[in-house]
C-alpha cells in the first residue's frame, strides 16, 4: 500500500536529518528525525510500506525484519494522525528510486513522531493553511510595474 499527503492540510519539510509535518486542520506540528524522517521521506516519494521497510534496511544496515514492525507502527501513527491517508490502487506506479539524504553515522531506532499543539493560535494566524490544490509554499503571480 501506498500513502498520499493533502497538500491543503499538510505542510511538512525536511530540514538535514530532521523532518517537519504541520497538520493545518488539527494545529498540530510533528518533529522527527533519524528513521522517522527518513521514513517520511521514503512516503513522501511514492515508497510502499514494502519499499521503505528496503531503504531503511539497507541505510541502516539492519535486517528487514528487525525494521518492519516499527515502520508498519509508525505508519499507523501516521494514518491516525491524519498525516498520510491510503492511497487506491487506481493510477499507482511503483515508486522511483527512494532517495535518502546521506547521513554520516546512522544507528537504527524505530521511527517515531513527537506531537506538539502549543503553537495552534500562531499556526491559525499563519496565511500558509489558507491553500489551495497546489499546497505551499505556493508564490503566487507577480506584478509587473
Amino acid at each position: 500500500m501506498r500513502y498520499r499527503i493533502e497538500p491543503s492540510r499538510i505542510s511538512h519539510e525536511r530540514l538535514g536529518d530532521e523532518v517537519i509535518v504541520i497538520n493545518l486542520e488539527k494545529g498540530a506540528y510533528y518533529a522527527a528525525s533519524g528513521s522517522a524522517a527518513d521514513l517520511w521521506t521514503a512516503i513522501t516519494q511514492g515508497a510502499s510500506v514494502d519499499e521503505a521497510v528496503a531503504a531503511l534496511s539497507d541505510a541502516y544496515g539492519v535486517a528487514p525484519t528487525e525494521v518492519r514492525a516499527e515502520v508498519e507502527r509508525c505508519v499507523g501513527t501516521l494514518v491516525e494522525a491524519n498525516l498520510i491517508e491510503p492511497v487506491t490502487s487506481e493510477g499507482v506506479t511503483a515508486a522511483a528510486h527512494i532517495e535518502l539524504p546521506a547521513s554520516p553515522s546512522r544507528s537504527w531506532a524505530p521511527p517515531s513522531f513527537d506531537e506538539y499543539t502549543d503553537m495552534w493560535d500562531l499556526i491559525q494566524f499563519d496565511p500558509i493553511h489558507e491553500v489551495d490544490e497546489t499546497g505551499w509554499p505556493h508564490a503566487g503571480p507577480t506584478s509587473k510595474l
